[in-house]
């Protein structure tokens, strides 16, 4: 697995400012994590989504792809972070 956190620098106030995203070994998301200028989210997974947050059924790109766009900064994060990230969103909706 590999973890990913995008930074997205816009002035959109109905696109999110922060991705984060769970990748399979094939490149596909697993889980996802979207995060709007307001505070509020979007989460997804295979059996859920809330927020109008969907998992992408394309391949991600690499970092390098992501960063030829300067509007998005991608960082590599831990799959504890990730995790606490997760946790912190998915169980604010039980």
């Amino acid at each position: 697995m590999e973890y990913l956190k995008v930074s997205w620098l816009h002035h959109f106030e109905d696109e999110p400012v922060y991705l984060y995203s769970e990748i399979d070994s094939q490149r596909f998301e697993n889980r996802k994590i979207e995060i709007y200028p307001d505070g509020s989210f979007g989460i997804a997974c295979s059996n859920f989504h809330f927020g109008g947050t969907a998992l992408s059924d394309q391949v991600m790109p690499g970092l390098e792809e992501i960063m030829e766009d300067r509007q998005f900064i991608p960082e590599l994060i831990s799959q504890a972070e990730f995790e606490l990230i997760w946790n912190q969103y998915f169980y604010f909706l039980s």
